[in-house]
């Protein structure tokens, strides 16, 4: 693995584990604010075993693992500016290729479609799922369901935002990422749920998202090859990866956190 893609896993892994240590004080605070660990407490005693240990560990060793990644990041930095003092580093580096961003108008339109049409199709199955009556008057549902939407659409936000006026190789990647992760979720979840299911209508609430994540693959992949070669796509494709992953699990963790509190 090149020196970029270390440097890069271990911001994000700093970053991952600083939202872990987050979510565990933000359990271990309304734990207390809800007085689990008071003598009139009726919550099982495994839960509070667990919470009451479980969060200080995780602040320790969340803590020192930041450390840790953080002079790893700091060694690296030192060596890069020992090899520009060397002249190592102008030797190693490569021209940069033109980009013809006339060729990549093409890619970028199709790639800003699908994005926004995940996420307009996501509000669609939100709207269609809460205009039902079997959700009249469920608001902690109805809020519920608009978190999960804002959480789990925010990184296709962002990519549309990023690709806005011309195709930007970490969010190109990113897209691509996300959607195939996406698919595998939604994959994963149908095929839990599918015993469950009486209504056949409901399917292509689950194949829609699907298909237009393969379309969001499609597009990302062409407007990937349009943009000139570097030697850190694969890296960058990792990294995107990892991100795509790591984040779909905290944002399905934080939905489900809060459908356990049920604060309204």
């Amino acid at each position: 693995m090149d020196r970029v893609a270390a440097q890069t896993l271990r911001v994000l892994g700093i970053v991952a584990i600083s939202i872990v240590i987050i979510v565990a004080a933000l359990i271990f605070a309304i734990a207390s604010i809800c007085g689990l660990w008071s003598s009139t407490s009726s919550g099982d005693q495994s839960a509070k075993l667990m919470i009451g240990l479980g969060c200080p560990l995780v602040f320790v060793g969340g803590i020192f693992l930041i450390a840790k990644l953080a002079k790893g990041i700091a060694r690296t930095r030192r060596e890069a500016r020992g090899e520009v003092a060397m002249g190592g580093a102008a030797a190693a580096s490569m021209p940069a290729l033109p980009r013809n961003l006339a060729a990549e108008e093409e890619p970028l339109l199709h790639l800003r479609i699908a994005v926004a049409a995940r996420i307009l199709l996501s509000a669609a199955i939100l709207t269609y799922q809460h205009v039902q009556p079997r959700y009249a008057g469920t608001r902690m549902y109805l809020f519920g369901a608009i978190l999960g939407f804002v959480l789990f659409e925010a990184p296709n936000a962002w990519i549309l935002w990023r690709i806005r006026e011309q195709l930007e190789r970490f969010a190109v990647s990113l897209a691509v990422a996300y959607a195939a992760v996406g698919i595998v979720w939604t994959g994963w979840n149908f095929a839990v749920y599918f015993r469950f299911m009486h209504n056949q209508h409901l399917l292509p609430i689950w194949l829609l998202p699907i298909a237009v994540d393969i379309a969001i693959i499609v597009t990302g992949w062409r407007a990937r090859m349009a943009m000139p070669r570097r030697p850190d796509d694969d890296s960058t494709m990792a990294v995107a990866g990892v991100i795509a992953l790591i984040y779909t699990f905290v944002a399905y963790g934080l939905n489900m956190i809060f459908y356990r509190m049920r604060p309204f």
